[in-house]
């Protein structure tokens, strides 16, 4: 009877989700939102382009060089004239004969490039600058004369990594890469049903027919229905953005607003994953768990949303603890938030697609996060079985835990 009662909540509340334009809305808006930002983006970059290149077709300016580095065929066929006095370069460009005026310093590497010229707008004025440091940087080059030494010293090296541990060879980021979208998966999904998880018990309590759902249904089924529920919708909401956001990127890679990623190098390796998706379905559970026990707590959602925020802060603690766990994962704030429930799932996904938690930590973590889990479940019961009926204020959790069970 019970098992049947779970799955009653769970089709209704799936369901009645899925009918409401809000949660597609809310599902397909952050992807197109995406997608409208990098087209932005890239056209605006295309635009800037083509205004530099026709600012540089027409690009007329005078020099003087006191370093004796400038080539004089490259700055004239970049639309230069060598003069001999720096005044008289400046009264040109004020007088509007020139665009701009460069003098070269005696020596560019300590000194600056003085750059005089027409004010076409404080981005747009840049372009000068960008010019007189080419023409510079391409006489240089010409009189070093090999283009090995140029590229080094520009410091443009190419490198391929290995790696190995334990005499194996290591997959790298190609490894690490598909654990690491677990931590997107889980802070898309809580941060989107948040509201949704902390209304599912202050719906009713405030329509004022939780007495009347209890009468038919145990409190503990009816919260389990809930919180699996939540699981299901969440999982429908995270596959609708990941197929319409590998959609996007397809069609932004063939437009080229994006870099173009080889999938192949990808590399799927079991325990990592595994690992990665307990800690992901324990935290979900645990932050299900806890903003259904805080809505079964208050009596209205104004009064659960200071408590809904302290438990949003500690899903975003972690990131900014995010250094500590790519440089110093043994750093001791890193350790206390990898065992701390709250904020265990973003720090130990994150150490786990990065290679340096080892198996039995992963399986520790996954202990606490559902052991953890189940007692706040037990608490959120047992508030929910007492709260039904206090509609005006805050239960008292010691007295209602103390209380012998109907």
């Amino acid at each position: 009877m019970a098992r049947g009662n779970v799955s009653t909540v769970v089709s209704f509340e799936v369901i009645r989700t899925l009918r409401t334009k809000v949660f597609w809305v809310g599902s397909l808006l952050g992807p197109l939102l995406m997608v409208f930002i990098m087209v932005v983006v890239s056209l605006s970059s295309a635009s800037a382009s083509d205004s530099s290149s026709t600012v540089d077709q027409s690009f007329r300016f005078e020099w003087v060089d006191h370093s004796g580095l400038v080539d004089s065929s490259i700055a004239e066929a970049a639309g230069g004239t060598e003069v001999l006095d720096a005044a008289q370069g400046v009264a040109d460009v004020r007088a509007g004969t020139v665009d701009a005026f460069f003098e070269f310093p005696a020596n560019p590497v300590k000194d600056p490039i003085q750059v005089s010229a027409q004010d076409q707008g404080v981005v747009n004025s840049q372009s000068f600058s960008g010019v007189a440091a080419q023409v510079l940087r391409a006489s240089a080059s010409v009189q070093v004369g090999n283009t090995t030494l140029i590229t080094l010293v520009s410091g443009n090296i190419p490198t391929t990594l290995t790696t190995y541990k334990d005499g194996q060879q290591t997959p790298g980021i190609w490894g690490a890469i598909p654990p690491l979208a677990f931590i997107a998966l889980f802070f898309i999904i809580v941060i989107m049903q948040g509201n949704r998880m902390l209304a599912a018990t202050l719906e009713e309590k405030e329509n004022r027919v939780t007495e009347m759902i209890l009468t038919t249904i145990k409190p503990t089924a009816l919260l389990t229905g809930k919180v699996i529920a939540l699981g299901v919708i969440g999982l429908i909401q995270a596959l609708a953005m990941a197929v319409l956001t590998v959609i996007a990127a397809v069609v932004l890679m063939q437009m080229g607003a994006v870099a173009s990623i080889d999938l192949s190098k990808l590399v799927f390796q079991p325990v990592p994953l595994i690992f990665g998706a307990l800690i992901l379905i324990g935290g979900f559970l645990l932050f299900t768990s806890s903003l259904v026990a805080i809505g079964a707590a208050m009596p209205t959602v104004r009064d659960a949303q200071g408590m809904y925020a302290t438990v949003m802060l500690l899903l975003v603690i972690p990131i900014y603890v995010v250094m500590f766990t790519l440089t110093q994962p043994s750093n001791p704030v890193v350790v206390v938030c990898t065992f701390f429930p709250w904020t265990s799932p973003m720090v130990a996904m994150a150490l786990n697609a990065l290679g340096v938690l080892p198996w039995w930590q992963s399986l520790i973590v996954v202990i606490i996060l559902f052991a953890t889990t189940t007692v706040v479940f037990f608490i959120a019961a047992r508030l929910f079985q007492y709260g039904s009926v206090e509609y005006s204020k805050k239960l008292n959790i010691r007295t209602v835990l103390g209380a012998k069970s109907k």
